[in-house]
């Protein structure tokens, strides 16, 4: 299944700027940086974060020209021998053909590893849903139909549950965000969700910002773009805050374990908005981002706070408000405060944080002699 590829000279050499204000030839330095710079070509964290970047560029619409795209080309090439060699790696290495044929990489090499990954019955070896709602979007980017009976049903049932998201949990957290990227083609099409899908959305986007955790913040918000809801003002000030004090640099990151993603999803958020993203240094080497990290974690300091001898949980915030602040510092105090004016459905994350409306677990049972 070998695709070998000879670019074509476009008259232009740079595609027009579009509506999501990237400039697509000044993206070859950030493409060369993920392609060549962080990870061993290839590898599983290689594909992971290439995957990332390029479906990011690939659902903002845009087609970019071959000087871009050309940092690819060895992979491109290689991915049918890759695929068949690493199956389990399957759902990542077609996101990645797929994303480059969709920002215009030529050839046809995304449908025919489709066709073969539903030939070979990859798709059966999945073993939880959100898995199979992947291969599923996937294949269908490339014109392949795979439909696993009641999938959706199960993904609105485990989405549509508020109370799951109000703890902090990245698994759950992880699961409902790219439920609703995959349903909605991330946001290439419409998507209509229950009430209480896009409550599990604004509950899971108190936390984050109770926890000042941006990257987190950036992909419920993104979310909640992709089914038409409102943006709260005080998750987008404080994301283009973020965004403002973010700093890529013209360096290798030795163990890239830096702010990239953070940086990618806050970029792709903006740029949905029609906003210049993706500025990077001119340069053909490797990058490293950096993304400014709280001094204070208020959500681990509530979380404390609850666990203190004797502590009393309250009926409602302003109680629980007044129990806490022995506990938490003033900073954390007034995050909490700004969540609570500012934050939808606030009230409802309070008590599924709190555990407010539970009855305290019993203890040992005493058994007599």
């Amino acid at each position: 299944m070998s695709n070998v590829v000879h670019f074509a000279s476009r008259a232009s050499g740079v595609a027009a700027t579009g509506k999501s204000g990237l400039v697509p030839g000044g993206l070859a330095p950030l493409l060369t940086a993920f392609a060549h710079h962080r990870r061993r070509p290839g590898d599983a964290f290689w594909l992971k974060e290439n995957a990332e970047l390029l479906g990011i560029l690939s659902a903002l619409g845009r087609r970019l020209p071959d000087l871009a795209l050309a940092a690819y080309q060895p992979f491109h090439e290689g991915a049918a021998a890759q695929i068949a060699l690493y199956p389990q790696y399957y759902r990542m290495i077609l996101g990645v053909v797929t994303a480059l044929e969709d920002l215009g990489y030529p050839g046809d090499l995304g449908p025919r590893l489709a066709q073969w990954i539903l030939r070979e019955g990859w798709p059966d070896s999945e073993v939880n849903d959100l898995q199979r709602a992947e291969v599923r979007f996937l294949l269908a980017r490339n014109g392949v139909t795979w439909a696993p009976e009641g999938l959706d049903a199960r993904l609105m049932a485990f989405i549509s549950r508020p109370e799951t998201f109000a703890l902090p949990n990245p698994r759950a957290a992880y699961d409902l965000l790219h439920v609703v990227f995959y349903l909605s083609h991330y946001g290439r099409q419409p998507l209509h969700l229950p009430q209480a899908a896009i409550d599990s959305l604004v509950t899971l986007g108190s936390l984050a910002h109770l926890e000042q955790n941006g990257d987190l913040l950036a992909e419920v918000c993104l979310a909640l773009r992709f089914v038409a809801a409102p943006l709260p003002p005080l998750w987008l000030h404080h994301l283009r805050r973020e965004a403002a004090a973010s700093r890529v640099e013209a360096r290798a990151c030795e163990d890239s374990s830096d702010a990239y993603h953070n940086y990618l999803v806050n970029q792709w958020l903006l740029g949905t908005m029609g906003e210049f993203v993706f500025g990077v240094p001119a340069t053909s080497g490797p990058m490293s981002f950096h993304v400014p990290r709280p001094v204070i974690s208020p959500l681990r300091e509530f979380t404390q706070a609850l666990m203190q001898p004797g502590f009393r949980r309250m009926a409602e915030w302003p109680d629980l408000r007044v129990a806490c602040a022995p506990h938490v510092s003033p900073q954390a105090l007034a995050v909490a405060d700004a969540g609570a004016e500012g934050s939808p459905g606030f009230a409802r994350f309070i008590r599924g944080f709190a555990r407010l409306s539970h009855p305290a677990a019993p203890g040992p049972q005493r058994v007599q002699a």
